[in-house]
């Protein structure tokens, strides 16, 4: 009895060293599997205007002097976007943040999440869609990552 369990603590501990240990690629693929988890509930809860941006919609200084450019051509809601393994500033560390498109987007997103100074009822029930969507994928995001993180350590073991 005592050989089995010293034999699994010692497995166990070698797991662990392997788990603190991670390739880049192998962070790659767990953090991957929560950015794809946390985007999707992220979606699911920022809000969506009835504008229609076929065209592309003016925005902000979208005139001559800044060459007609329309800022606006999709929902703050299509524009959520991760890659595996990058951080925001394109640094493969294997760490993935989950983020918006561009700046402007990461703007807009700002101003819904944290208020502004006049706000409508619609506006008000806005505020914070990502600290609750943080708190909504937790659980999903864990178990995403811990599916990952198994795949990794039996392919490891392999």
């Amino acid at each position: 009895m005592n050989d089995d369990l010293g034999d699994f603590l010692n497995g166990w501990i070698d797991n662990a060293e392997k788990g603190l240990t991670l390739s880049t690629k192998d962070k790659e693929k767990i953090t991957g599997a929560g950015a794809e988890a946390f985007s999707q509930v992220l979606h699911d809860r920022t809000p969506r205007s009835n504008e229609v941006y076929f065209r592309g919609r003016s925005a902000g200084h979208a005139n001559a002097k800044h060459h007609n450019s329309h800022r606006k051509t999709k929902h703050l809601q299509d524009s959520i976007t991760y890659k595996a393994g990058y951080t925001a500033d394109k640094i493969h560390t294997g760490d993935t943040d989950v983020g918006f498109e561009d700046h402007y987007y990461d703007f807009l997103a700002k101003i819904i999440n944290n208020g502004k100074h006049k706000m409508s009822d619609k506006e008000l029930s806005n505020m914070h869609f990502i600290d609750k969507a943080q708190q909504a994928s937790a659980r999903v995001v864990e178990e995403a990552e811990l599916k990952a993180f198994k795949e990794v350590m039996n392919h490891d073991s392999n």
